[in-house]
């Protein structure tokens, strides 16, 4: 089956990114215009959500419906709480400062686990603070006081652009690699053990050199991984992969505009794809066939 994307809103100002459906709205990032908007698919229009978010790219939407934004140009999480109010959460890895998050995801414990890579355009401000010596997914807990505590949960990452819980949690899916930096992309599968500790990354998919890897995905209700990524530089171009949790290539589809940036299923009974894009467009396609996972 033939997937159809049909632009629903923008183009913003320079890429879209983050996507998270809230319930009854899809949240998408317009990231270098530092905004969040919301768009109603009974109104059709997108609405402003929060504004000055520090270039805020992946965003997850927490149980309370509170909402955690990866801000890239802060190098820092933030929680856009549900009275219109912004929360620090921590920035600080051992004593110093982490890259430039890029996707989040929370679980059901509450937990946030970031992708943290090295990012070409860079942070805010003068460069006070260097780099961490490496390029992980980290989580962010709350201890017995109810603060937040920054910890590392992968040891064998080049440079995250996304993480995705299976739907048991048992399983961390990490799209590792920055082809504009010359790494390998890769889709990784990472043990979660019951005490939340993560073991040695497996490979579920390769992509060729010089080949844009995954930067955005989600999970449909079967548990498939559905990710975004490619360009026309070259390689297969920008694409939707459908992808079986073992790493089963099952389907391929062809991405409605260049630089696929994030995917999430949203609108009744999840049943239809968005994507947002390099163009700055938000895209949705209502004939994929799938539907996705309902935690």
């Amino acid at each position: 089956m033939a997937w159809t994307f049909d632009l629903v809103a923008g183009p913003r100002k320079g890429r879209t990114g983050g996507l998270a459906w809230d319930g009854s709205a899809m949240l998408f990032s317009a990231v270098l215009e530092e905004r969040i908007l919301r768009y109603d698919p009974g109104t059709g229009k997108a609405d402003i959500f929060r504004q000055y978010t520090g270039r805020t790219n992946g965003i997850a939407v927490a149980a309370d419906g509170s909402v955690y934004g990866a801000q890239e140009g802060g190098r820092r999480v933030i929680h856009f709480l549900n009275d219109g109010s912004t929360a620090q959460t921590h920035d600080l890895l051992d004593g110093a400062h982490h890259n430039q998050p890029a996707d989040a995801v929370v679980d059901s414990k509450g937990r946030v686990w970031i992708a943290d890579p090295y990012n070409a355009q860079p942070p805010y401000g003068p460069p006070a603070y260097p780099f961490l010596d490496h390029a992980s997914v980290l989580r962010l807990v709350r201890d017995r006081r109810r603060a937040w505590k920054l910890e590392r949960v992968t040891h064998d990452t080049r440079g995250p652009r996304s993480v995705l819980l299976s739907a048991d949690e048992k399983t961390l899916y990490v799209a590792d690699g920055d082809a504009d930096r010359g790494d390998v992309c890769q889709l990784l599968a990472c043990p979660v053990k019951a005490g939340g500790a993560v073991g040695s990354c497996k490979v579920l998919m390769v992509f060729a050199p010089a080949e844009r890897g995954i930067e955005g995905m989600c999970l449909d209700s079967e548990g498939n991984i559905v990710a975004c990524a490619g360009w026309k530089k070259g390689g297969v171009g920008p694409a939707v992969h459908v992808i079986s949790p073992s790493g089963t290539p099952l389907e391929t589809h062809p991405a409605p505009a260049d630089l696929p940036m994030r995917c999430a299923f949203g609108d009744a009974g999840l049943a239809s794809l968005y994507l947002t894009a390099g163009d700055g467009g938000l895209y949705r396609a209502r004939n994929t066939g799938r539907r996705g996972l309902n935690r």
